[in-house]
């Protein structure tokens, strides 16, 4: 690595002794030589004799650099969590703590969703490269931590670091990749990102079987060695073709002549890191996670125990005090306070202007409907087909198989449209309406038991849910400025996990509630003669673990408890039809983005071109405004 730094160190110097400002216009452009010259629209140097190279050769090249290197990122995070979403069980027995199995996956989704604002200010502020490296260390770090744990306490911190870093990667990802202006480009790496999730989440369940065979510790002795090369991939790859930090335009100069001359200061690392809102991530860390925990409590719970109270009353708190900071900075910002004053420097996470947008507000609530749909269709229909159809929880399993090739159809009709109409909220649209339709239709195949229909609806919604997701992300990315590609991006991946969070704690409470009030009518009107009413309530908790008592009951009051299951089950899906419905009614609205016809990558804006700052002393006075 210090020969790398070294070589780049003297390539620079001998460019600079050539020419100081082709040297100036190298060091601050935040994209490629390579990629730049895809797209012809390097400003060629006379001078020089350069010629640009054909654009589709350098755009494929690009292409296949972009996918070797975020591969394993991407890998790691779908391997990780489907993985040990199968094994939890296991490993919670080995520490005799099965009554905490299912923290091992929640404390993982908090903190992979909390964390998510936070790595788009680090990966504006300190660069994309820097981002991905940070994540995938804290990954490293958390399932090392994980593989030596010898009880439940230290499993927990281990996964709580690695969802950190699993956010760091979901951001970076997503933020690589979203920022080429072209509409072509960002409706193509869709199908990467598509490619590259589809197969880790069919891959992981088969490595989790062959690993747990062994040792638990396997599942997350293998995220070493990954994360390891690809911060090695990363370095070589995307390093020097990814965006670079974002300067600090309004830090002091040192003399008059480089003020006259419009050049930066330069900006060291404590800087940046007052740039980081560390309060305003506290905050909303804090306030988040408490959220979170009461919505996973009051859904396998009760709503109106005491932690679950607090954790919203404190939780709400939180998150409007976090508010009230974001407001204080972004005032600040647009007041004559002077930047000079360290205390200052700090940017919001999230910056409320957002907000402002309709089409931002509509893009982010149909992203949180979706990750509803999503997460609901993996969770309730097994419920539904394991105890009203009586299948294993195996062949449950199987049936949700239906739901991810819908979704692959989807995703490719929504990047087909996208090319043909220059629009990505043609296919939102149609992929809202098909969604709707096919909510009402599974509950309604619920309620006639037709496991053939239901298989093939759950299709049909995530042909929904496919036509959705990729031009949500490119609606949300091109309707904003381009110095909020990070945040924006960010936030599109926080709302779906937080609707997906939404949809299992709304969906828990109905199913609870419907099957608790139909077994309790039955019970008082006399319809359950000669059954211990105490067994059937014991058995109707709605929780996975008391399903097994089922089977138990007498043939009778089995057959109550899958009937109250099939109803509540049919109510889960009606009670998203409105959500989903909101929508579809909401995007009609939305605006039409700025066609790029024709354009593979675009050239920096005049404002991204000095994202590089990190200069040496002998450099500084080389880069221009």
């Amino acid at each position: 690595m210090l020969v790398v730094k070294l070589y780049r160190y003297i390539k620079r110097k001998i460019q600079h002794a050539r020419n100081p400002q082709d040297a100036a216009v190298s060091e601050s452009d935040p994209t490629s030589q390579d990629e730049q010259n895809a797209a012809g629209e390097l400003v060629t140097q006379a001078e020089n004799g350069q010629t640009p190279p054909k654009s589709g050769k350098s755009s494929w090249k690009w292409k296949v650099i972009l996918m070797v290197g975020l591969a394993i990122p991407v890998f790691l995070e779908t391997l990780d969590y489907t993985v040990v979403a199968t094994a939890q069980t296991h490993i919670a027995s080995e520490f005799n703590r099965l009554d905490l199995q299912s923290y091992i996956g929640t404390v993982y989704l908090l903190t992979s969703t909390v964390f998510l604002p936070l790595f788009a200010s680090i990966a504006d502020i300190f660069g994309r490269h820097i981002c991905l490296q940070i994540a995938l260390l804290l990954f490293m770090v958390g399932s090392a931590i994980s593989t030596g744990a010898n009880n439940m306490a230290t499993m927990l911190a281990g996964r709580g670091i690695a969802g950190a870093g699993a956010a760091g990667l979901l951001a970076a990802v997503r933020i690589i990749l979203t920022d080429s202006r072209s509409l072509d480009d960002n409706n193509w790496q869709q199908s990467i990102l598509f490619v590259l999730y589809t197969i880790g989440y069919c891959l992981g369940p088969v490595i989790g079987g062959a690993l747990v065979s062994v040792t638990f510790r396997w599942i997350f002795a293998i995220n070493l060695p990954c994360s390891a090369a690809a911060m090695v991939l990363a370095f070589f790859l995307l390093r020097p073709r990814v965006k670079h930090g974002r300067t600090l335009q309004t830090l002091p100069l040192t003399t008059e002549e480089e003020k006259e001359e419009g050049m930066y200061a330069k900006e060291s690392i404590f800087t940046k890191l007052l740039r980081l809102d560390w309060v305003g991530a506290a905050l909303f860390m804090a306030g988040g996670i408490l959220i979170l925990l009461a919505l996973n409590w009051g859904s396998t719970e009760q709503w109106d125990t005491a932690k679950v109270i607090s954790c919203f009353a404190v939780g709400g708190v939180l998150i409007i005090a976090y508010l009230g900071w974001e407001y204080f900075l972004e005032k600040k910002e647009r007041s004559a306070i002077s930047h000079t004053l360290s205390a200052f420097y700090t940017e919001p996470m999230i910056p409320l202007s957002l907000f402002k947008s309709f089409d931002h507000c509509v893009v982010q609530y149909a992203t949180f409907v979706s990750g509803m749909i999503m997460l609901v269709m993996f969770y309730f229909v097994a419920i539904f087909m394991t105890v009203v159809t009586g299948l294993s929880p195996t062949s449950a399993g199987v049936q949700l198989i239906y739901f991810a090739p819908g979704m692959g159809g989807g995703s490719t009709i929504a990047i087909i449209l996208v090319k043909k109409t220059r629009q990505p909220k043609w296919p939102i649209i149609l992929g809202g309406i098909v969604s709707t339709i096919a909510l009402g239709l599974i509950s309604m195949a619920m309620n006639d038991e037709n496991q053939a229909q239901i298989n093939g609806f759950m299709a049909m919604a995530g042909v929904g849910v496919g036509l959705g997701i990729g031009p949500l992300a490119v609606h949300a990315r091109f309707s904003q400025p381009e110095d909020r590609v990070a945040v924006v991006s960010a936030l599109t991946l926080f709302f779906r996990s937080l609707g997906g969070t939404v949809g299992l704690a709304q969906c828990g409470a109905v199913l609870n509630g419907k099957v608790n009030s139909y077994l309790t009518n039955l019970i008082n009107s006399g319809g359950l003669n000669g059954v211990d009413p105490s067994t059937v309530s014991a058995a109707s908790s709605g929780s996975l673990s008391s399903l097994q008592s089922i089977s138990a009951l007498p043939p009778e009051a089995q057959d109550a408890v899958r009937e109250a299951f099939k109803i509540g089950s049919r109510w889960c899906f009606i009670s998203l039809v409105p959500w989903s419905g909101v929508a579809v009614i909401a995007t009609l609205f939305l605006s039409n983005i700025k066609d790029r016809a024709g354009q593979t990558h675009d050239k920096p804006a005049p404002e991204e071109k000095n994202d590089v700052v990190q200069l040496d002393d002998a450099d500084k006075g080389a880069q221009k405004v």
